[in-house]
């Protein structure tokens, strides 16, 4: 799969498992990737949502993380090299 295309997933499962822009959503909050390294990616994000509500904050970065782990997992990017 092209590079591009894994940081696209990889975005949509991160947004999605945080609730920044959940799956099939069209108020979600706003938000940019930043490709800053070869293997790094920034999110970026408003906190209020395009309807007026605040986007659920809580635990955010535990969610991130889990996401991370399981698109490693499912693509075989945790095994030792």
């Amino acid at each position: 799969m092209p590079p591009v295309l894994v940081y696209f997933e990889l975005t949509r499962e991160v947004l999605d498992a945080t609730g920044i822009e959940p799956y099939d959503d069209p108020a979600a909050c706003r938000w940019a990737a930043l490709r800053n390294t070869t293997d790094g990616l920034d999110i970026v994000a408003t906190v209020i949502r395009q309807d007026g509500r605040w986007a659920r904050l809580h635990n955010d970065a535990y969610f991130a993380r889990s996401a991370c782990a399981d698109f490693a997992y499912d693509h075989g990017l945790d095994e030792p090299r």
